[in-house]
């Protein structure tokens, strides 16, 4: 597996991130947006101001926040927001008195399932409006507390802001778009949300090294309004045709991947590919069926009309709750989704439809061709010269190799195949997925062909 180079630089960024109170808006969120481009200095920020409005959303005001503290009848700080952001509900109004147990009750939350975590009050933040303030609080504590007046003591403001975003752009020959989406929103939480974009950005910045045919974005945003408003104001003008959502790849969860709403996308067959071919534990769901829901359906809706899949490692223990924190990351993991993020680019810039320069069946054994691959050479890689050998497994991944080297037996299938499937019709991928093996190894041998002129490509373009 190819390693992650600037993974020294995510880390640095997840950590200088992650405990911002990163909620819709905030001062916090405007730094923690500015701290982002400290480590990938060509995104760009921009926003939409408090009160714009779009098919219904509203952008709200900056939430700021001074303190958010409860104490017990006895004076004993039980929530502190300094110390933990999600012990008070998002967008709480500022209040101070004492209250009685039998009313603080319906203004705490807390989960049963989940004992001595706190839980991320979220709501208000699309309901901003009601003015509701309470606090989060570990089931095993709520269960303990007494009767008595408890002392509320929330400081907090409203103030004109602005919802921002952060687009990192890649510019490819053509103004056709792919686009990469991932929250940077949830406050002190590293999985859901910020990872995602750190593993897009490290995406472009990769791809900063090649020249592509398309454009790649990678969109850093608040979960659905973000999208909504980029979706409204943003998509046509940058000429976005599919996008995918990147969710939560640095948990210790296997892969799932959320299709497009019609199934039948570039983004659907390409990634189902790419992912049975690296070898990777994953499940397929249908749209809005995975374990979790994401921005998809502010793409991938009447009117807007961009297929979005979703690609994640979900559902994780530590799922909106103070548990979800640095140490909670697998870096390998975030390593692997990067990596199926390449691969997936890969296949977009690859994929060609193939034409035949030959009448008849051509002499693959020949000197002048050397391209045989017979059932007994077949059988094993050892069978071939070296220099056959490499061209036909050069830049393969290492998890695709270890099923390359189980299905030799499959390679003169591909051979009897590539001589009745290059009519101007069928694409590498075609091919790939007829014989069973990976893009990568057909493309090298398709392009061993077309060294020998006996076929030719023409890019597919994967939105025509």
């Amino acid at each position: 597996m190819k390693k992650v180079e600037n993974l020294n630089r995510c880390k640095k960024a997840l950590n200088d991130i992650w405990h911002l109170n990163r909620v819709h808006v905030s001062k916090e969120m405007s730094q923690a947006y500015r701290l982002l481009k400290k480590y990938f200095t060509s995104l760009k920020i921009f926003g939409f101001e408090t009160g714009k409005k779009c098919q219904g959303w509203i952008v709200p005001p900056s939430w700021d926040v001074k303190r958010g503290i409860l104490k017990d009848p006895k004076g004993k700080i039980i929530a502190d927001w300094n110390k933990n952001k999600l012990s008070l509900w998002c967008y709480s109004p500022p209040f101070k008195g004492k209250i009685k147990m039998n009313k603080l009750n319906d203004k705490i939350l807390s989960n049963p399932k989940k004992p001595n975590a706190t839980t991320f009050h979220f709501r208000n933040q699309y309901n901003f409006w009601k003015k509701e303030w309470g606090f989060s609080l570990p089931h095993k504590i709520k269960k303990r507390l007494k009767k008595g007046k408890y002392l509320v003591d929330i400081k907090t403001s409203f103030n004109k802001g602005k919802l921002e975003m952060a687009e990192d752009v890649h510019l490819g020959k053509m103004k056709d778009s792919f686009l990469f989406v991932g929250h940077f929103d949830h406050p002190q939480m590293c999985l859901d949300g910020l990872i995602g974009c750190l593993a897009g950005h490290e995406l472009i910045s990769r791809l900063r090294k090649k020249q592509t045919k398309l454009t790649y974005r990678m969109l850093s945003t608040v979960e659905i309004i973000g999208s909504v408003f980029y979706a409204k104001y943003y998509a046509k003008k940058n000429k976005v045709k599919q996008a995918l959502f990147i969710a939560t790849p640095g948990a210790k969860q296997n892969i799932s991947y959320q299709q497009t709403f019609s199934k039948d996308n570039e983004i659907d067959k390409i990634t189902a590919h790419v992912l049975k071919y690296l070898n990777i534990n994953y499940k397929t769901y249908d749209f809005r069926k995975g374990p979790i829901g994401n921005d998809e359906i502010a793409y991938d809706v009447g009117g807007t009309n961009i297929p979005c899949g979703s690609l994640a490692r979900a559902p994780f223990d530590s799922y909106h709750t103070d548990f979800d924190t640095p140490s909670g990351v697998s870096w390998k993991n975030f390593e692997e989704t990067v990596l199926i993020l390449e691969e997936i680019v890969h296949v977009f810039e690859n994929n060609s439809i193939l034409h035949r320069n030959f009448d008849g069946l051509p002499r693959l054994s020949s000197k002048k061709f050397n391209l045989y691959l017979s059932p007994d050479e077949a059988s094993g890689i050892k069978g071939y010269s070296s220099s056959f050998s490499n061209s036909l497994l050069n830049e393969i991944p290492e998890k695709t190799l270890k099923i390359v080297k189980n299905n030799t037996h499959k390679f003169n299938y591909l051979m009897n195949c590539l001589t009745n499937m290059c009519e101007g019709n069928k694409t590498i991928l075609d091919i790939a997925n007829h014989t069973d093996l990976p893009f990568r190894l057909v493309e090298n041998y398709v392009n061993l062909w077309c060294k020998k002129k006996l076929l030719r490509k023409t890019w597919k373009h994967p939105f025509k």
